[in-house]
């Protein structure tokens, strides 16, 4: 776990610096053209049970910004996007989680489905992730892009706790003759955060009831219920009681040691 200060904080914008270093001289040898790359051969079929929390991060109004054909508005984006993703993976991986799948506009992570990991552990772990990204986004990241003439980002996070699959999936050959394959969650916990992710406004955290119950007890104050949208309709297993949505309304503020 990284602790919250301002060497952390510090380092976050060494960790901007070394992802900026080089950016605008590799955006600028794009060419045209398009290229497969690699990938390894790997089982294929085979799937794990899991328990943990799953985190959907979404970057809002993405289309927009690929809407340009100036080559050079994709650049700014690309250069966004360089940024604004590894920054959310290190938040991930500073609590020890995997990054399940890199969007494009986002990332799906799985936190705290190491063994011996209570829920009590994934649900913290989870948000918490969730307010450094967001502190990342408005005091390092955005400023930043600004300086760089690259509009600020908004985002939305969904997450979920409870148990899944963790599946390799694909073919053995794809179009390419390499071999394509990937690992993804597969279950309601995933599904879940996912329709969070969704629901949630602009620079909001929604998640399910079971990321709620196993927050950190003076956390709890900073949940608020919220009425889903029609035709959602979960409800526990085995029961007529539904799944409660909550919106996360806490934020990291600036170290003060």
């Amino acid at each position: 776990m990284a602790e919250w200060n301002k060497q952390h904080v510090s380092s976050l914008h060494d960790h901007l610096a070394g992802l900026t270093a080089d950016l605008p001289d590799r955006l600028a040898a794009i060419t045209d053209g398009r290229v497969v790359p690699e990938v390894d051969a790997i089982p294929i079929g085979g799937a794990r049970k899991m328990r943990g929390a799953v985190l959907f991060f979404d970057i809002r109004g993405f289309t927009d910004r690929t809407g340009s054909p100036d080559p050079e508005d994709l650049k700014r984006t690309l250069y966004m996007v360089n940024t604004v993703i590894p920054m959310v993976m290190k938040h991930v991986h500073d609590e020890g989680g995997y990054i399940e799948k890199n969007t494009g506009d986002g990332v799906m992570a799985i936190i705290g489905a190491e063994a011996g990991v209570t829920d009590q552990e994934a649900s913290r772990k989870a948000l918490d992730i969730a307010m450094r990204s967001f502190y990342s986004l408005e005091h390092i990241l955005n400023p930043h892009l600004v300086l760089q003439g690259i509009a600020p980002v908004q985002a939305r996070i969904g997450i979920d706790l409870g148990t899944f699959l963790l599946a390799r999936v694909g073919a053995p050959k794809g179009s390419a003759a390499q071999e394509r394959s990937f690992l993804t969650a597969v279950g309601p916990t995933a599904n879940l955060a996912c329709k969070f992710q969704g629901m949630a406004d602009t620079n909001e955290i929604w998640v399910g009831d079971l990321v709620k119950s196993n927050a950190p007890t003076d956390w709890h104050q900073y949940f608020i219920q919220k009425v889903p949208p029609i035709g959602f309709n979960w409800i526990y297993q085995g029961t007529n009681i539904p799944y409660s949505v909550w919106h996360f309304d806490a934020f990291r503020p600036h170290p003060t040691v």
